[in-house]
């Protein structure tokens, strides 16, 4: 359903109905427990904590949920800082004041992750086309 609101210049402007909803509004509640794990994160870091001291701000309580969320967040930071901006693992490593071993077992996980998706991808498209 589109609405139509006048545009000042006489005009007729369309608007979707879901635009009068929040941002958030069609997450899962697992969703928005990531999203606001990682901006409460990255506004830690920002301010120049270390990973561990800004995860102490984000309330899980639900200790293993936590425990995958802050995993999760440094995929996120890992992706972000070295597939991204090329930094190297050592000084992401002291930025975060983190084990480079805890950087590396996370981005061969992310690495593992891609791979098992294409893989599984492409078993699919291949089913798929199958006569």
């Amino acid at each position: 359903m589109v609405g139509y609101l006048h545009h000042k210049s006489g005009g007729i402007m369309a608007e979707k109905w879901s635009d009068e909803l929040p941002d958030d509004f069609f997450l899962s509640e697992e969703e928005k427990v990531y999203m606001n794990a990682l901006v409460q994160m990255k506004a830690g870091l920002a301010k120049g904590l270390d990973f561990e001291t800004a995860s102490a701000v984000v309330s899980i309580a639900d200790e293993a949920l936590k425990r995958q969320v802050l995993d999760d967040v440094l995929k996120v930071i890992i992706a972000e800082e070295h597939f991204v901006k090329n930094s190297p693992l050592d000084q992401i490593s002291r930025q975060l004041n983190l084990p480079i071993d805890r950087l590396e077992k996370a981005r061969a996980e992310m690495l593992e992750d891609v791979e098992k998706s294409t893989l599984s991808s492409l078993y699919t498209t291949e089913k798929g086309t199958e006569h």
